[in-house]
Order: structure tokens, then C-alpha cells, then sequence
């Protein structure tokens, strides 16, 4: 994780569910979780960049905050993806993943009760191929901006979460 940095970006979260189960997701409602993946974009633009915000995600929040805190509970990471470009990118990252092929939307307003996109999380059956998870989100790249990916794996052994 030391390898991120600090500078602000936006970030992909992809996350396994094994299993249906309800989650209560603060005051958005229920959400009627399905075996698969979902995957999750926001951005870092805060103290602390993109480090902090996915060192907070890794771990299981005692009193979640973000809807996101809620689903974590629920899933495993099993992926991250992120960019440090200098322009907001989450609302184009979650457009483009709403985009794909397999992906429906399991709860409105999650994740973007700040802005007009339907939600930041979608949900795949199956594991989304990677060649066109990066498709979906360099869409909206501007020329020469560099997207990274880290392995769940990877976090999990150096913060004890996920």
C-alpha cells in the first residue's frame, strides 16, 4: 500500500460476496446482497490522498461512515484499481462500469448521494474480466494517465483486514 502515495485520485473497489445476505446500508435501506462481485468507485481528494482512503477501506469499520463501510463487512476485497489524475473520475469510472456487459445496479444512491449518478456500486454475477474492467474505466482518461491495479492478497496481509 506504501506504493499509492498520498495524492489525491479515484478508486475502484472490487469485492466478493459468497453468499445472499441482507445488509443494512445506514439510512439508504437494505441491500439484498447476491453470490458475485460488486464494484465500488469513489475518490480520495482529502487529507491524506488516496493512501488514507483505501488504508480506511481495508479495514472493517466499527462505526461505518460511508455506504461503503456497511458492504465491507459483507464481501472480501478482491481487487483494487486507481488512478492519481488530478480531475474527479469517479462519476465517469461508475458510468463506465454501469456500462459493462454484466453489470446491474443493486441499490440506487449508493455511494453518489452527492451527486446525480444513479450509484457508484454495480454488481457482476461473475468475476468482471480485468481487460474490460480497465476499458471501462480508461474511458474517461485524459492522454498519458497512468491506472494501477493491486491484488486483495496483497492488502490484506499488511493491515489484518478484508
Amino acid at each position: 500500500m506504501s506504493s499509492v502515495g498520498q495524492k489525491p485520485g479515484t478508486y475502484a473497489l472490487v469485492l466478493h460476496a459468497a453468499e445472499e445476505r441482507s445488509v443494512e446500508i445506514g439510512r439508504l435501506g437494505r441491500l439484498e446482497l447476491q453470490p458475485g462481485f460488486y464494484v465500488y468507485v469513489g475518490s480520495a481528494f482529502g487529507p491524506g490522498g488516496l493512501r488514507a482512503r483505501l488504508r480506511h477501506h481495508l479495514k472493517l469499520a466499527t462505526r461505518p461512515h460511508w455506504h461503503i463501510d456497511y458492504l465491507r463487512r459483507a464481501t472480501r476485497l478482491v481487487e483494487i484499481w486507481y488512478s492519481h489524475d488530478e480531475a474527479v473520475q469517479e462519476h465517469a469510472w461508475a458510468d463506465g462500469i454501469r456500462r459493462m456487459r454484466s453489470a446491474s445496479t443493486p441499490l440506487s444512491g449508493f455511494g453518489s448521494s452527492d451527486c446525480r449518478c444513479p450509484s457508484h456500486l454495480s454488481f457482476h454475477p461473475e468475476t468482471p474480466p480485468r481487460t474490460s474492467l480497465r476499458h471501462a474505466l480508461r474511458r474517461s482518461f485524459p492522454r498519458g494517465a497512468a491506472l494501477h491495479r493491486i491484488d486483495g492478497a496483497e492488502c490484506v496481509g499488511t493491515t489484518g483486514a478484508g
